[in-house]
């Protein structure tokens, strides 16, 4: 391979890194700041709530564009494309089975018109599959390094993606914890569904635009 073809290659990865931490990190504030400014419903109770919205579109539409660009992704090994693909699979779940509607009567929803109870519980687990599948990216994958010297700038590298790791982790399980024990409770006045997510979805941007040399970049000897 020609050293411009090979060095056309990575830039192509690094962009498509990139905006897969764009998309990620942008996902929360256009679905919640598009449904105040062009709905009266309010804030929903999770970030896939806005599917029944006027923002399904660019919810659909973001989230659609994160699963190509996953699918799409090629790493350094195996491993990389086993994770990345997964990811994208996982997501592409999460838009077949819509959550809930919550209309006080079940209703069928989504590509296969399965009842939307049934449809959320197939969502909440492709979600938490989701970001679990990106947590291991970035706690296990991103912090990898080429043989050589650990240089200062990959070690700030490594310390963003571990906390970004352990921070959807974390935001994995307060869902999960929510959901069982708190839904329905006093809790759910402050919407910390949607708070979590919008936190994981940031935590999962910023790591993936880190990735793509956006911040801490390796300095050029």
């Amino acid at each position: 391979m020609s050293p411009n073809r090979e060095k056309s290659l990575i830039i192509s990865y690094l962009t498509m890194r990139r905006l897969i931490g764009i998309l990620g990190i942008s996902l929360p504030f256009i679905v919640i700041l598009g449904g105040l400014a062009q709905s009266d419903a309010g804030l929903q109770g999770s970030i896939s709530g806005y599917y029944y919205t006027n923002m399904r579109d660019l919810f659909v539409g973001i989230l659609s564009g994160v699963a190509l660009f996953l699918l799409s992704y090629r790493g350094y090994e195996q491993i990389d494309d086993i994770v990345a693909n997964m990811s994208g699979l996982f997501a592409l779940g999460m838009i077949l089975f819509p959550t809930a509607m919550y209309s006080g009567k079940v209703v069928r929803v989504g590509m296969f018109l399965i009842a939307d109870n049934i449809s959320e519980t197939i969502h909440l687990s492709f979600s938490a599959l989701f970001f679990l599948a990106l947590s291991f990216n970035s706690l296990f994958l991103f912090t990898r390094r080429h043989p050589g010297v650990m240089g200062k700038e990959k070690k700030r590298r490594n310390v963003i993606y571990r906390t970004c790791g352990i921070v959807m982790i974390l935001a994995i399980a307060c869902i999960t914890l929510y959901n069982i024990f708190f839904r329905g409770t006093s809790l759910a006045a402050i919407n910390p569904v949607l708070i979590l997510e919008s936190v994981a979805l940031c935590a999962f941007g910023i790591s993936w635009l880190v990735k793509g040399h956006t911040l801490f970049r390796d300095k050029k000897k």
